[in-house]
């Protein structure tokens, strides 16, 4: 990644950008080739705030995902399930902080993210996670154990309105089991907005170059590609596209 390129926007700090929290929102995610990124914020640069932390504008993300015993978050994920959680401890390696995330997603596509602050590098859930899960969904947290990682960088924008977060995550590294995969030629924008169909320079961009979104998550996905014995029948139309990009 071209450090000029991120460098041509404005930035905005952490406070700033904490009013976009969007805990409740509609996002929309694209794929396209890490190397079409320079003609994309060539476009943009001038709608745009991007996020600047300790004067770094490309942050580090580890992230630990939980599932049950019998893997039911990712089942009802590949099943097309409405109303399915994910569970996930989030770590910004950057600023050293870490939280406990549960995301649900119910039949309207709308999602809700509820997280507390957690321990870095924690991977069994503690007292207050566990409550936390009971409160916040009907799984059963003494079921839930560490199922995968990733890793990556990621640029975040925000439009200048302060109505949308954009977050572009680049890099990408799936753990799960004994198996690696990397994923650095791929770009993965995700367009996080209060209301479907919220007109941005953004997605105009996108629709104009012929970009459609694709639903796509990275534990799935990552799991699927580490995994030879877990169903993926559903995700292989995805992993083509994958790999087609990523030729």
């Amino acid at each position: 990644m071209n450090m000029e390129l991120v460098s041509r926007f404005r930035a905005i700090d952490l406070d700033s950008l904490d009013r976009v929290k969007l805990m409740e929102r509609m996002d929309q995610k694209f794929l396209v080739p890490l190397k079409q990124l320079a003609e994309i914020f060539l476009a943009i640069e001038r709608q745009y705030y991007v996020l600047e932390i300790n004067k770094e504008r490309i942050l580090r993300y580890q992230t630990h995902y939980f599932d049950t015993k019998d893997d039911s978050l990712y089942t009802s994920h590949h099943n097309g399930k409405l109303n399915r959680y994910k569970v996930r401890k989030r770590t910004y390696l950057d600023t050293h902080t870490s939280f406990f995330e549960i995301k649900f997603k119910n039949n309207k596509r709308k999602t809700f993210k509820h997280r507390i602050k957690s321990d870095e590098g924690q991977t069994i859930l503690n007292v207050r996670e566990k409550e936390f899960v009971l409160q916040n969904s009907p799984i059963d947290p003494d079921d839930l154990h560490s199922k995968s990682m990733n890793q990556f960088r990621r640029i975040t924008l925000t439009d200048k309105k302060l109505t949308e977060r954009c977050t572009i995550d680049i890099g990408l590294q799936f753990k799960s089991k004994h198996q690696t995969t990397l994923l650095d030629s791929l770009a993965i924008i995700e367009i996080k907005q209060d209301r479907h169909g919220q007109s941005s320079a953004l997605n105009h961009y996108l629709s104009e170059s012929k970009i459609s979104p694709i639903g796509f998550s990275k534990y799935c996905i990552g799991r699927a590609l580490g995994e030879e014995d877990l169903k993926s029948n559903a995700f292989k139309a995805k992993i083509r596209l994958l790999n087609k990009l990523t030729d």
